[in-house]
């Protein structure tokens, strides 16, 4: 029974069984006729009001609190028909063959129209370690609004993610990103989150991908999952738009003017190092050609599924850039580059805030919303 459940808890993570338990595509109305996001009043009030719960209520059971404002919330943000029921940790589950709600389980169960948060994220997740809880609420925000996609995703389609000859887990998982980052991208648009809050919680979001390549349950690598939310986030932002002190440059870039410079910025680039992951990936190829020439098979196939799973670091760093509009040059603090041509930023920030601030530069000109 205890490997059953810890079977269950693994294959639940992140909406699993949610997005496999029952054939998706099907959908209760006839094609064409789906229902799509009204026009309403913006939910604005509760939203502040879940920021305010986060940033400055003493009282105790914050968490539970917090997640059923946050689920109300998604249930008028998204204007569903049906409102799942939200469970937490030792409640009974009526669908999907959970039975209670045991850590570390967190999913979306469409049979029985529920939604189950029961993941310990300051212990499961390795940047998030020694962080109060408070701290993670944001993140939980993301874990709960993720579950809701799967919801959304059944009522009002897949946006992006739903073309192709047949629906995947991967598809299914990557649509929920999509429409956790809507959320996120309308939380910053309309100030109830800051650009810091945001990219302190996407450096913990990164984490949540998978590297099960080769299993039929791959949710997608954290850089796929970090895209289709960035891609979610920019329905909701325009390039240009500024949030608080901070200019939105691309979907994965912010940046503010330094007082008294010009064209000297403090930024935010999402950026990742794959130096540990390859390390990792070059010892465990290593392992596992050992084991395969004097192991056994079950080490050899086991040594094999464990290959290409070292994990890249993402984050959003905080770095200065300058621009040197004479020139048409470049340069980021902190990186292994020197002053480089504005066309070789691989973020395309330099060359929104040239065509922005470098207005006799030829060749640069506006770009439209955010890529």
């Amino acid at each position: 029974m205890n490997a059953l459940l810890r079977w269950i808890g693994r294959a639940l993570a992140w909406g699993l069984l949610g997005a496999t338990a029952s054939p998706l595509g099907a959908q209760p109305w006839a094609p064409g006729q789906e229902p799509a996001s009204p026009k309403r009043p913006a939910p604005l009030a509760e939203a502040r009001a879940l920021e305010r719960l986060r940033r400055d209520d003493p009282g105790p059971d914050l968490r539970r609190r917090y997640l059923q404002a946050a689920h109300a919330l998604l249930q008028r943000y998204w204007n569903t028909r049906e409102l799942p029921r939200l469970l937490l940790a030792g409640d009974a589950a009526q669908g999907c063959g959970a039975g209670v709600v045991r850590e570390p389980m967190a999913y979306y169960c469409p049979q029985s129209l529920e939604i189950a948060m029961a993941l310990d994220l300051g212990r499961s997740l390795r940047s998030a370690r020694g962080k109060p809880p408070r701290e993670l609420l944001l993140l939980e925000l993301a874990v709960l609004a993720h579950e809701w996609g799967h919801h959304v995703n059944r009522e009002q389609g897949r946006g992006p993610y739903g073309g192709g000859l047949g629906l995947t887990v991967r598809q299914e998982e990557l649509a929920a990103d999509w429409r956790t980052g809507m959320l996120f991208g309308w939380l910053l648009r309309e100030g109830v989150l800051d650009v810091d809050a945001y990219t302190q919680t996407a450096n913990l979001m990164f984490e949540l991908g998978d590297y099960e390549r080769i299993t039929p349950q791959h949710h997608g690598y954290p850089k796929d999952r970090f895209a289709a939310l960035s891609q979610g986030m920019a329905t909701q932002l325009s390039a240009g738009q500024q949030l608080g002190s901070w200019s939105v440059d691309t979907s994965e870039t912010f940046s503010q003017p330094l007082p008294g410079e010009l064209q000297r910025y403090a930024v935010r680039r999402f950026e990742i190092d794959r130096g540990n992951q390859i390390a990792t990936n070059l010892i465990g190829g290593l392992l596992g050609a050992a084991s395969c020439i004097w192991g056994s098979q079950q080490q050899c196939l086991g040594m094999a599924l464990e290959q290409g799973k070292g994990r890249a670091e993402g984050t959003y760093t905080s770095r200065i850039l300058t621009l040197d509009c004479a020139s048409g040059r470049f340069d980021v603090s902190g990186d292994d580059f020197g002053p480089q041509p504005i066309s070789r930023d691989g973020k395309g920030q330099a060359a929104v805030l040239a065509a922005r601030d470098c207005p006799r530069m030829p060749g640069l000109g506006s770009r439209p919303g955010i890529q």
